[in-house]
Order: structure tokens, then C-alpha cells, then sequence
């Protein structure tokens, strides 16, 4: 019996379905990015991400596989631009894989300083937000979703409050120069894991609030803002850095003792008129996550 014409039909099947999975269409990935819901906070610095309309550029990283594995990537994948109700335009349009492996996704905001091994660092100043983009399921050809990233804030901000005790006071303490904590500058997140940790070399400085570090904020009897500032959470004694234009620099410990990520704690400085002591207050709030 003549077994060639068998095997050249097994043959032409085979090719044929090699070419029908080269062939098969893309399938497209969509985006889109939403915040803890209620978010609506009022800061004098405009450097929290409280809603989709300030939120900038994302960086985006993408994995093929199983199981996602960023600690190969030296970059991210590729860039998205928010649009107010949350969509997101990839800077390159991305496709599912035609033979149905898994596509994984994950993100931050902002750009990083560098990106090696899967680990992004970041330098900040305390007036950035760094915020990371968790995708539960980016599907496949076979399931396609829209990819969406759900995004939280990483860092601790401190939302500073100062009022005079009388006039006397005032007179006392003069203008606001400044009010700096000490925190953390060189920031590493694991895109594996999207922990944010101190980097080994951290750089750790001084960090003045929003007003800067030269003010002449004026001191009221009024309660007033005088800035904040974003810094690395964790368990740590907040201590504050106090400088007016009739005072020595003074070092002031407050009571706060953990620094929560995602939240705000704000802290409240009483001037009194003999200008030897400024009594502490410090309360949670939070974006809320």
C-alpha cells in the first residue's frame, strides 16, 4: 500500500495549521485606571494624585508567561496617558499573543530615575506622589479584558498646621522659615511584588514642607496651612525641624510613631509667646486607600 499520500496530506495539514495561527487576526488590549473611590482632598501643594485629571503619564511593564516575572526588564514596556474618565492611551498598542499565553501588566506613576532588574528607583524631593498600578487580570486571546489598573499611593504624606497662641506669640516667633522631617530619598520598588523600600544607599535628608526652605510665612493667631510633604512610610518617630526668623533651629519630637503609606497624617504646631516650646498634635487622616 502506498503510504505517500498520506503523509503528504498529514504534511499539508500540518503547514496549514501553521499558517492559520500566523495568520489569526490580533487581538487588541484596551486600558484604563481607576483610584480609590471618594477620593477628594484639598492640599496646598499640588503633588498627590487624588484624581484622574492630575494624574499624568504611567509607566507600563507587560510579561508573557504563566506566572509574572519583571525582574528581566531595564525598562518599562511602554508609556500610557490618562484621559479624565480613566481610559488609557498606550504609547505603543499592545496585542494579546495569538497561540493564547497569559499576558500579565503592571505599573507606576512617575517615570522612575532608573529601572534595573525589575526594580524602579526613585529620587523624590517630598513634593512627588509614587503610586503602583496592580492588574489582577490582563486575560488572553482567547479571554480578553480590558486591563485595568488599580492604583495606590506608596508614600506617607504630612500635611503641616500652625497657629499662634496670642499676638505676644507672633511677635515672639516671627515668620515661618521653615519645617523639614528627615526621610528616605533613594526609593526602590520591586515590580514583582510592588513593595517600596529604602534603596541601600538611601540618601536620607532633610525634607522641608511645600513652602519651601527660605519662607517668611506669616504666623497668625488663625489656624493656617504650611505645607506638607511626601515621604517614605514605616515605623519611625516623625521628628520636625522648626526655623522662624526670631528663632534658633529647634528639633521637635512629635507622637507619631508610624508613618502610614497611602494615608495623611497631620500635624498641628501651637507657637507659644515665650518661644520655648511649640506642644505637639498630630491626627490621621487619610486619601483614604
Amino acid at each position: 500500500m502506498n503510504k505517500l499520500p498520506a503523509i503528504l496530506i498529514l504534511a499539508f495539514l500540518a503547514t496549514a495549521c501553521d499558517w492559520f495561527s500566523l495568520c489569526r487576526e490580533q487581538v487588541p488590549i484596551d486600558f484604563n485606571v481607576d483610584l480609590a473611590p471618594d477620593v477628594h482632598v484639598d492640599y496646598p501643594t499640588k503633588a498627590p494624585v487624588t484624581s484622574l485629571d492630575n494624574m499624568g503619564p504611567i509607566q507600563i511593564c507587560r510579561y508573557d508567561g504563566s506566572v509574572a516575572d519583571y525582574s528581566a526588564l531595564s525598562q518599562p514596556t511602554l508609556t500610557g496617558s490618562v484621559q479624565p474618565d480613566g481610559r488609557v492611551i498606550p504609547s505603543v498598542m499592545q496585542y494579546y499573543m495569538t497561540d493564547g499565553t497569559p499576558v500579565h501588566f503592571t505599573a507606576y506613576h512617575p517615570q522612575a530615575n532608573s529601572l534595573n532588574s525589575g526594580v524602579a528607583n526613585f529620587r523624590i524631593t517630598g513634593q512627588e506622589d509614587i503610586m503602583a498600578g496592580v492588574c489582577w487580570n490582563a486575560g488572553s486571546s482567547q479571554s480578553p479584558v480590558t486591563v485595568s489598573f488599580s492604583f495606590t499611593h506608596l508614600l506617607s504624606q504630612i500635611n503641616y498646621q500652625v497657629v499662634a497662641e496670642s499676638q505676644s506669640s507672633v511677635d515672639a516667633w516671627g515668620t515661618i522659615t521653615y519645617i523639614k522631617t528627615v526621610s528616605p530619598t533613594s526609593l526602590d520598588l520591586t515590580l514583582n511584588n510592588q513593595t517600596l523600600t529604602a534603596n541601600t544607599i538611601p540618601l536620607d535628608s532633610a525634607l522641608p514642607s511645600s513652602i519651601g526652605d527660605n519662607a517668611t510665612q506669616a504666623l497668625t493667631t488663625t489656624l493656617a496651612s504650611a505645607g506638607s510633604v511626601m515621604v517614605m512610610p514605616g515605623s519611625r518617630q516623625l521628628i520636625l525641624t522648626v526655623k522662624t526668623s526670631k528663632s534658633d533651629v529647634l528639633t521637635i519630637p512629635t507622637n507619631l510613631w508610624y508613618l502610614a503609606p497611602g494615608n495623611i497624617h497631620t500635624v498641628t504646631l501651637t507657637f507659644k509667646g515665650n518661644a520655648t516650646g511649640i506642644p505637639i498634635t498630630a491626627s490621621l487622616t487619610g486619601w483614604p486607600e
